[in-house]
């Protein structure tokens, strides 16, 4: 990989948080002075790390979901709970946990438990944002419906709806606005995983400094070729031109 950085124009390095593989390969290219076309390091750093970007986000105003370190939680909060490791990928070992019983179970069957978090399961639709950024700036391409279900305690991504019909538009570039003069590093395409509750604001889960599973149906929901506007956003700002506006149903197989 490292040999290759070197005969290219651009980098967009696609690799999960999970043991700091996305920040290594972006640390890499950036000492080879690369034009990496995604986040910076810094921004990585943060965003790799759930519970950091929840109190990152929080000390700066912007609303997000409150969790504990695993190891440390003392009934901060009442069950229903949510245990998910904090550089987890997708619902990829994430708990749901209705009482202390279940609660114990599970710690005795993690390895080390500094490597989660533990929040309260709150009532709302389960979103994502797919966006892009630079620079400080944020662009809203749309919303889109995360079809969760719990299966035997854990939690399964079955579905994602991109480009849902939404009346919140203003309220959620007002929030990724927000989010991107907080995390200047933020750049290319992001998703952020929100919880919006019934006649409340929406509430920061994640975010994700990385190509998400919304971003396989966007050309087909509004046509818009992201992949070309993220190479051109390297020169200029994004002209998010979108021809389309239909919802397109990505489906997960196991």
């Amino acid at each position: 990989m490292s040999e290759l950085a070197e005969d290219v124009d651009f980098v967009w390095p696609i690799a999960p948080e999970m043991q700091g593989e996305l920040l290594k390969i972006t640390q890499l290219f950036e000492q080879k002075n690369q034009r990496v076309l995604s986040s910076s390091s810094n921004a990585v750093a943060i965003c790799s790390d759930k519970l950091l970007t929840a109190d990152y986000l929080r000390k700066r105003g912007v609303v997000t979901v409150s969790g504990v370190q695993l190891d440390e939680f003392t009934m901060h909060f009442q069950a229903p709970w949510v245990i998910k490791p904090k550089d987890g990928v997708g619902c990829l070992d994430s708990y749901y946990v209705t009482n202390p019983n279940e609660l114990l179970l599970i710690k005795k069957n993690l390895t080390d438990l500094s490597d989660y978090l533990i929040q309260p399961f709150l009532k709302g639709e389960s979103l994502s944002l797919s966006c892009l950024f630079k620079e400080g700036k944020a662009w809203l391409l749309c919303c889109n419906r995360q079809h969760v279900m719990i299966q035997n305690g854990q939690f399964k991504l079955d579905s994602c709806t991109v480009n849902i019909d939404t009346n919140n538009e203003i309220e959620y570039q007002t929030l990724i606005n927000q989010i991107a003069s907080i995390i200047t590093g933020l750049s290319g395409y992001v998703g952020i995983d929100i919880i919006q509750p019934e006649g409340s604001p929406a509430l920061v889960l994640e975010i994700n400094p990385r190509l998400t599973t919304s971003y396989v149906g966007i050309n087909q929901a509004i046509g818009l070729n992201v992949a070309k506007t993220v190479i051109e956003m390297s020169e200029t700002v994004p002209i998010i031109n979108k021809t389309r506006n239909d919802p397109c149903i990505i489906s997960l197989c196991d």
